[in-house]
């Protein structure tokens, strides 16, 4: 089984209706911190950083979630996150991990499910990634 500990660049996109950029940055480069325990469970945070004369430096999200087991010839082993924190939002991810690259990646997709912290509608969603830094 995978794990998911260590330091993560996290960066997600969302639509934009605007043309010609069909998906636009939704959250900026963030850092994603997280352990997983022998049962695959992961536990972290993820700190997104704020604009200058923000009240805090940075929103910082509580993650939860597992690893997904592989799917022969369906679905490569993955994981399915939550992420809370910041006036109640509450985003769902899942994701794939990506072997044979330059490091350890995982790429999916995240749905805002409630109070997104950058403003989003319920169910905005949009692809993310996750590159490991450490």
């Amino acid at each position: 089984m995978a794990k998911l500990d260590g330091t993560y660049i996290y960066e997600s996109f969302r639509p934009d209706t605007a043309p010609p950029t069909p998906l636009v940055p939704w959250a900026p480069p963030s850092t994603l911190s997280v352990i997983t325990d022998s049962t695959g469970k992961v536990d972290g945070k993820l700190a997104i950083p704020l604009p200058p004369g923000a009240p805090v430096p940075e929103l910082v999200l509580t993650i939860t979630g597992r690893i997904t087991p592989a799917v022969a010839g369906k679905l490569p082993e993955g994981v399915e996150l939550t992420g809370k924190g910041g006036r109640g939002s509450v985003n769902e991810l899942r994701g794939y991990f990506v072997h044979g690259g330059t490091g350890s990646v995982i790429v999916g997709n995240i749905v805002a499910i409630q109070n997104d912290p950058a403003g989003q509608p319920d169910g905005t969603s949009g692809p993310f990634v996750l590159v490991r830094t450490d």
